[in-house]
């Protein structure tokens, strides 16, 4: 994935032509781009749920009760080998999808994934595989989803080898404790893979089953035009996202070699990439809104984390960098 002819990041491919030209620095044209668009809002949901029709405590309609009620704006019902259909539940969407499992001998796949109809599941059935069913949801249109790889075992040559799974979910409540393994985080698997050349753009979710505390707990905020399944879809494959247990990121600008984050309060924020140590880049205070990070040569790509100061998290997509240096 690392391209050296447009600018990219985790938030998809912005042609250099729609960046806004700043000036010159050192002989270097230095361009600026705002990875979300101002002014547009942000859906909340949750992109992994399960319910009574395949091993999920509650019923569809309660569920879809359980989010609305909480102020989410949209939800996919994900139940295994089971599509849901869309639907609006009380000015709640309902996205349609389904997850699909995959045993290996060291480790299991599960893809969560998201569809502009029901109707496009159809043809995917138990026994396909992986690969087979990356490739029809995308040729369907729809988007595929990397559920926990953490507590899936999932090695970094296991992600990278997933062609036509561009999303991963960083965490997932239900499998963190006290419901799991603490294997719910999966940031440090996902550097080592965007290390090595695969930066999944990234989600969080509930993955929620018994609606015993791991709900409404972990959710993706979307930017999208409008609150409708084809424009959700639509900003998750174009990346305008990010994953978050409770901090906001109001925007992320990157200008010449440097990222700029303006966000909710927080307690820290610290930029990670695929060095092991830079200088500086945890940053920590009370009540951080804005921070401004300077890429550092070798740096591939930088990934924003913000902490509060209840230790939630937000994640951003990693921003690919190594053509900030020139």
């Amino acid at each position: 994935m690392w391209e050296k002819g447009a600018v990219t990041c985790g938030y998809g491919e912005i042609d250099t032509q729609d960046l806004s030209l700043i000036g010159r620095d050192n002989g270097r044209t230095r361009m600026k781009t705002q990875l979300f668009k101002p002014g547009m809002r942000f859906f909340k949901g949750n992109t992994h749920a399960h319910s009574t029709a395949s091993d999920g405590r509650l019923s569809p309609e309660a569920v879809f009760e359980t989010y609305r009620a909480t102020g989410y704006d949209f939800l996919a019902l994900t139940d295994h080998w089971h599509v849901c259909a869309a639907r609006d539940w009380r000015g709640m969407l309902v996205i349609p999808g389904a997850e699909y499992d995959f045993s290996f001998p060291t480790q299991v796949l599960h893809l969560v994934c998201l569809y502009r109809d029901e109707g496009d599941a159809a043809g995917i059935a138990r026994g396909m595989s992986h690969t087979d069913v990356i490739r029809h949801v995308n040729q369907a249109g729809g988007i595929c989803i990397a559920a926990h790889p953490a507590w899936s075992l999932n090695t970094p040559e296991f992600l990278k080898s997933l062609d036509g799974v561009e999303i991963s979910e960083v965490y997932n409540t239900m499998s963190d404790e006290p419901f799991n393994a603490p294997r719910g985080n999966s940031e440090s698997l996902l550097d080592v893979a965007a290390a090595n050349g695969k930066p999944f753009r990234l989600v969080a979710a509930d993955d929620s089953h018994p609606y015993a505390g791991e709900q409404c707990a972990a959710w993706t905020m979307v930017q999208a035009e409008t609150l409708s399944v084809p424009a959700i879809i639509a900003a998750l494959r174009e990346g305008r996202f990010y994953a978050t247990q409770g901090p906001d990121f109001h925007d992320i600008t990157v200008e010449g070699d440097t990222i700029a984050v303006e966000t909710s309060p927080v307690s820290r924020v610290t930029f990670c990439s695929n060095l092991y140590w830079v200088e500086g880049r945890c940053r920590a205070g009370s009540g951080l809104t804005r921070e401004v990070y300077r890429v550092h040569p070798g740096e591939r790509f930088v990934r924003v984390q913000l902490t509060d100061a209840n230790g939630k998290r937000a994640w951003s997509s990693p921003i690919i960098t190594e053509h900030l240096l020139g």
